[in-house]
């Protein structure tokens, strides 16, 4: 988790617990016993990340898994033994982008994924100036946490996915962050989601 600011959310917190890429024991068939992520890991995952951003089709699309208890982090306290994901970055001008995740685990909800980011947020060296509060996303209610990372003004919005997500109620779920972005690239982006 030493990146630049802008790129620390963008690059990394697309993973929970900052996973990193597949190292060459990751199998995503397999048992989960290391992080990794590659892509086309989950494809299903990754299907339900929207196809464009303002006409335009992610700068990187992958999907991975995350089961070790560093990785997982305040997860774990909550039962989840392995989170899986599948995520898409647009890069905007300078170190600005965003990252559509949809994350899934039995059981899942997006209040926990609002607690894991916020514990990372409030751990790292170069955060502050922390405001989280409680919108509606497409009907559903949702977390966000505005925070400066660095000299990087970040979000990051975690709801519940819409229904027919292709999984079971409550396991999966929409993560929005973004890095050096306006107001109106952010309901652009959410509005991305069905």
């Amino acid at each position: 988790m030493r990146l630049p600011a802008a790129l620390l959310v963008l690059a990394v917190l697309l993973v929970v617990g900052c996973g990193s890429a597949a190292q060459p024991s990751f199998n995503p068939a397999g048992p989960c016993t290391t992080d990794g992520r590659i892509p086309g890991a989950y494809p299903d995952l990754e299907a339900l990340v929207p196809k464009t951003l303002g006409g335009r089709a992610p700068t990187r699309l992958d999907s991975g898994r995350n089961c070790t208890a560093t990785n997982l982090g305040a997860l774990a306290a909550h039962g989840v033994k392995e989170i899986r994901f599948g995520g898409g970055l647009w890069t905007d001008a300078g170190q600005s982008g965003v990252t559509l995740a949809v994350f899934r685990a039995p059981g899942l909800q997006a209040d926990w994924l609002g607690e894991w980011y916020e514990a990372s947020a409030r751990a790292g060296r170069t955060t502050g100036n922390i405001t989280l509060s409680k919108p509606t996303v497409g009907g559903r209610p949702a977390n966000r946490m505005d925070l400066v990372n660095g000299d990087s003004s970040q979000t990051v919005i975690t709801w519940p996915g819409a229904p027919g997500t292709g999984s079971a109620a409550g396991d999966v779920v929409n993560v929005l962050i973004a890095a050096d972005e306006p107001e109106s690239r952010i309901q652009e982006a959410l509005a991305a989601f069905p």
